[in-house]
């Protein structure tokens, strides 16, 4: 009875000493800065209000030499997140997608957001879109957020969604203000050829040159 009894005590005390072994293990939540900043000349190119998306390695959201889904091309060509908060939410595989506070984000400007991750969904996948085009856009394709962060630039992309007629009746920027009107074109994604002077845009006035964004993104 006695070995018994102390088997128990020893047992007990055993278990006492792992549980705040256990606690003290790292938690899987984490929390990010990301700070966008707009690198295209001044006037040209606003940034449209940016989707984040959260994912694990499972999920695609969007990728060069891919066809641009419906929600990936709304955001491309008319700056509108509603189709891709609705469909990506219910993307196996994402755990969380919402649009960065603050409106759009003008040349030379920066605009800070919170992102949090947690255990396998720690991809992070990102657009916005160059409002004075027909369908260009910059951002991350699931980018693997670890350590305490990075910092990297990004170029722009044509969704493939849209020709680029750079004409002022298809294009929703502040340039020309015509949402929801499309020219479809049906190609892949891929790097954007920039302003060209094909259409009624000047390139001297809404072109660029190398890299549109930068994304700062800092482990809190």
């Amino acid at each position: 009875m006695r070995r018994l009894v102390f088997g128990a005590l020893v047992a007990f005390a055993v278990a006492a000493f792992m549980i705040p072994a256990a606690a003290s293990q790292p938690s899987s939540h984490r929390t990010w800065d990301v700070t966008i900043t707009n690198l295209t000349p001044p006037g040209s190119q606003p940034l449209s209000p940016p989707l984040f998306v959260v994912h694990s390695n499972g999920a695609q959201i969007w990728s060069p030499g891919q066809i641009a889904t419906h929600p990936v091309a709304a955001i491309a060509e008319d700056a509108n997140n509603a189709p891709a908060e609705s469909a990506f939410s219910q993307l196996q595989g994402v755990s969380d997608v919402f649009t960065g506070a603050g409106g759009a984000i003008p040349p030379g400007a920066s605009k800070t957001y919170t992102v949090r991750t947690s255990g396998k969904f720690d991809r992070l996948s990102l657009l916005s879109m160059l409002v004075n085009t027909n369908d260009g856009f910059t951002g991350l394709d699931s980018l693997h957020l670890r350590g305490n962060g990075t910092t990297l630039e990004t170029m722009a992309y044509d969704a493939g969604s849209e020709r680029n007629n750079e004409l002022t009746g298809f294009i929703p920027g502040p340039c020309c203000n015509h949402p929801f009107v499309r020219d479809p074109e049906g190609d892949l994604i891929r790097m954007h050829e920039g302003i060209t002077g094909r259409g009624d845009l000047d390139p001297a006035v809404y072109g660029w040159h190398g890299p549109v964004a930068k994304i700062e993104i800092e482990r809190n």
